[in-house]
């Protein structure tokens, strides 16, 4: 009997996934064609093909919808990038870090609509909630727990780690939208080694040396 309330259970968590991530799937759609001003809850639903009533079981109104999909977008790169880093060994932490932007980077590269989306809409607020908060939009994943373990491991001090992490996310996300998108100053291949060895500059600068 538990068996099977266990199983309803799981098929009902799947069920309301799938209602979650279509209304996503489909405002994602329509706020890239039409913008958010411009976007209607009904008009999410109906792209969704949905009730206007279920809407409102997983989201207050489109701008709350527009800030959990903010959180699950970026949460899938980071994730991405941890993943691709976990194959690889690295001689530094500077060196992991830029591997990480650089999965970042590259797959806003691959998704241009993505970055525009991301990097219209992303304050530090937003991007600060991903960090540190587990929802249902992370998935229980946590970036900034990787993040202080990476520190930890190795075996290196800094002053401020949130500081020195939106520093860079701030550069990263400043200096790749034009690059990306018009390729102006330069190509994003020509960026990529000044924006690296801007940020190992910015990890060295905050490492608390001893003596």
């Amino acid at each position: 009997m538990q068996e099977k309330q266990e199983g309803i259970l799981g098929k009902l968590d799947k069920k309301k996934k799938q209602k979650r991530e279509a209304l996503f799937e489909a405002a994602f759609s329509l706020f890239m064609e039409k913008g958010i001003q411009d976007t209607s809850i009904s008009d999410i639903v109906k792209q969704a093909n949905m009730a206007k009533g279920t809407f409102y079981l997983y989201f207050r109104d489109k701008f709350d919808l527009r800030d959990k999909l903010i959180v699950a977008k970026t949460v899938e790169l980071f994730k991405r990038a941890e993943v691709e880093s976990m194959a690889q060994v690295f001689p530094s932490f500077e060196e992991k870090v830029v591997f990480i932007a650089d999965s970042v980077i590259n797959r806003l590269d691959e998704d241009k609509q993505l970055l525009k989306f991301i990097s219209k809409n992303l304050s530090w607020g937003v991007f600060h909630h991903v960090l540190l908060t587990e929802t249902e939009e992370t998935g229980g994943y946590s970036f900034y727990d990787g993040y202080c373990k990476l520190i930890r491991e190795s075996g290196r001090s800094f002053r401020n780690p949130e500081l020195m992490l939106f520093m860079i996310v701030e550069l990263i996300n400043a200096t790749c939208h034009n690059v990306i998108l018009m390729q102006e100053p330069v190509t994003l291949e020509e960026l990529k080694p000044e924006l690296y060895g801007v940020i190992r500059d910015i990890i060295r600068r905050m490492e608390e040396k001893s003596g």
